[in-house]
């Protein structure tokens, strides 16, 4: 009678094995691209080059900011004569007698416009490109996981059979019981990890709150032929930064400028009575003592200052492609993700058919199970390292 309830064993378990359907083919990420938000790069860069524009828009013409103009009038009384008002107008000019800083200005903005934006748009759409990865890769996971709980609880089963029949001793169920609590906790974490995930595409993206199953991120592209450092170093991520910190060092120069300007043409017309006057003339702000000095210390302390930040984001730029590189030829290839479940799955047969006891076949499945975690995760690392390497050499200098 033991032997043949062992027998049957597989089969009845098999029975048992609840279906855990396949993730459907999902959102693509042509269709995330489809429904994206602007990125928060292009917002800034947006935010920053209105900053600058009105910066220039202020000095305009030969002017050092808008002019300023004065209104007065007052009743004018004279014993035995009728009472009259005395009116007048004064204005006054803050010139900027030295147009070519802000030539140099507006010439530089227009040049790192353009650069500036095709930077900012492949830095955000390389952000969702990472968010979605991120959260394709937490859902796989967590179905991973289901399955795996799945699993176990069915070895629990035939735990349970075996130690009924005799044929293994108790700690052998105990050992599949501390494995199902363990799987339990890793699920929970894994959906956890894919709700943060979500939450995180979707805060870049219109899409639902709740989280729908992503499509695989497909083959690999082929990567360009060619010199990969060279095509970096004109690519319009790493020109933009020389860009930026150009349009930064003419700012500060324009505004020395306009803090050094001193000159100012001024102009009044009154009406006094049955008089009018009218009057033109220069008006000089003198400074205060080390005023001058200070404001030319400031510029450049500010130009050294620009300089090596030019020279720290290059370097943390260089950073990101040589490690992008590196992964690259560690991890590049296009070989098919390989599936571990249909090992997992035999073991599970020659558990249920007596030929493996629990403490021979639990670590054998947690080591496969980690090798499956360990292809996705490497099938994401693929992708996203492309992605990159695509932001960082790839577009045309406009």
């Amino acid at each position: 009678m033991r032997r043949l309830l062992i027998g049957a064993l597989p089969c009845l378990l098999l029975a048992q094995v609840p279906a855990s359907p396949p993730l459907s083919p999902g959102l693509t990420f042509e269709g995330i691209l489809s429904r994206a938000k602007p990125g928060l790069e292009q917002l800034r860069l947006t935010t920053w080059l209105a900053e600058r524009s009105r910066e220039v828009a202020g000095s305009a013409g030969f002017l050092r900011e808008g002019p300023t103009i004065g209104l007065t009038t007052g009743p004018r009384r004279a014993a035995g004569l009728p009472g009259t008002s005395d009116q007048s107008a004064d204005v006054d000019l803050p010139l900027f007698l030295l147009p070519g800083t802000r030539g140099r200005l507006v010439k530089a903005l227009d040049q790192a416009d353009p650069l500036l934006r095709e930077a900012a748009r492949r830095e955000s759409l390389l952000r969702l490109r990472q968010a979605y990865l991120d959260a394709w890769l937490e859902q796989q996971v967590a179905h991973l996981r289901q399955q795996d709980l799945q699993t176990v609880e069915v070895w629990l089963k035939a735990a349970r059979v075996r130690l009924d029949s005799g044929a293994d001793p108790a700690f052998q169920v105990a050992l599949v019981e501390g494995e199902i609590l363990k799987a339990q906790l890793e699920l929970a974490d894994s959906r956890r990890r894919a709700a943060t995930a979500w939450t995180t595409l979707r805060s870049q993206t219109d899409l639902p709150e709740q989280s729908v199953p992503l499509a695989e991120p497909g083959a690999l592209a082929d990567q360009a032929s060619g010199d990969l450092f060279s095509r970096y170093q004109a690519a319009p991520l790493r020109q933009a930064l020389s860009a930026r910190l150009e349009v930064e060092r003419e700012n500060l120069r324009h505004r020395e400028a306009l803090g050094l300007s001193r000159w100012s043409l001024r102009g009044s017309f009154a009406k006094e009575g049955e008089d009018r006057i009218a009057k033109v003339g220069m008006a000089y702000r003198f400074s205060r003592p080390g005023e001058v000095a200070a404001v030319r210390r400031e510029t450049e302390a500010g130009l050294a200052s620009l300089q090596r930040e030019l020279e720290l984001a290059l370097a943390e730029l260089d950073g990101r492609f040589q490690a992008a590189e590196e992964r690259l030829q560690l991890l590049g290839g296009s070989a098919p993700r390989r599936s571990f479940q249909p090992a997992i799955e035999a073991v599970g047969l020659r558990l249920q058919s007596g030929r493996e006891r629990p403490s021979d076949a639990l670590p054998i499945r947690r080591q496969l199970l980690e090798a499956e975690v360990a292809g996705l995760r490497r099938q994401h690392a693929q992708h996203f390292i492309q992605a990159e390497l695509q932001a960082l050499t790839e577009g045309v200098t406009p």
